[in-house]
């Protein structure tokens, strides 16, 4: 496959998504307004297909090396944190945003560092339930780390769940493609960073993605 025809599939490929994503909002503020739209099954069956196409579009985009540059991740935050408020507010979910001061920068792919962030908000979005409260954060640890988490209200997970939640293909929501928290994982991983997950039954979860914080010129003379 040439150059030109692998960047004509990706920006096709973006396009696509950017309608699902769409299509998706739309379908969840339909239903915050007309509630029984939410006990209808087939009106379930369109918002899972959408998501499953989704997830199955950036599954193979994962796969590329990333491309990495020094930048700061603030302004994606807050575009994340933009995007979603209104969904989840319609849906009686809070979102809160906590970015540590002086946030530093750090080499990465920021298309691909927010797809991550937006699959785990999309999974923390549907464990939570009316009234729950969704927390996107970020700071540094005293390891050279950039620190994202995601964390919710929702119904949790056992021990046995979190074991293998990062597997491709399982799944413990119904219809679930077992795709989204993999690519997650091959992102973060490509980025030679470290995803966990805190999780108690009933009591929600919480993801965590570490990211390596480049060394200044003065760091890398004292090694």
């Amino acid at each position: 496959m040439t150059y030109d025809s692998t960047k004509s599939n990706a920006s096709l490929r973006h396009e696509i998504n950017n309608s699902l994503t769409l299509i998706s909002s739309r379908l969840q503020l339909l239903a915050a307004r007309y509630v029984f739209l939410k006990e209808d099954s087939d009106f379930t069956e369109i918002q899972n297909d959408l998501s499953d196409i989704q997830r199955l579009l950036n599954y193979d985009r994962t796969a590329r090396q990333p491309q990495l540059t020094l930048c700061s991740l603030q302004p994606l935050l807050n575009e994340l944190y933009t995007s979603f408020l209104p969904v989840l507010h319609a849906q009686h979910i809070a979102l809160y945003l906590h970015i540590a001061p002086n946030l530093p920068a750090i080499r990465a792919d920021l298309s691909l560092i927010r797809q991550a962030l937006i699959n785990l908000l999309k999974n923390a979005a549907e464990a939570s339930p009316d009234g729950g409260q969704i927390t996107l954060s970020a700071a540094s640890n005293d390891c050279n780390h950039l620190v994202l988490s995601v964390s919710d209200t929702g119904n949790g997970m056992t021990p046995e769940q979190q074991a293998r939640i990062f597997e491709p293909f399982v799944s413990y929501k119904t219809g679930g493609t077992g795709l989204g928290l993999a690519i997650v994982q091959s992102i973060v991983s490509a980025h030679h960073g470290h995803l966990s997950v805190k999780s108690v039954p009933g009591s929600g979860s919480s993801f965590c993605i570490l990211l390596p914080i480049p060394l200044s010129p003065v760091e890398k003379s004292a090694q």
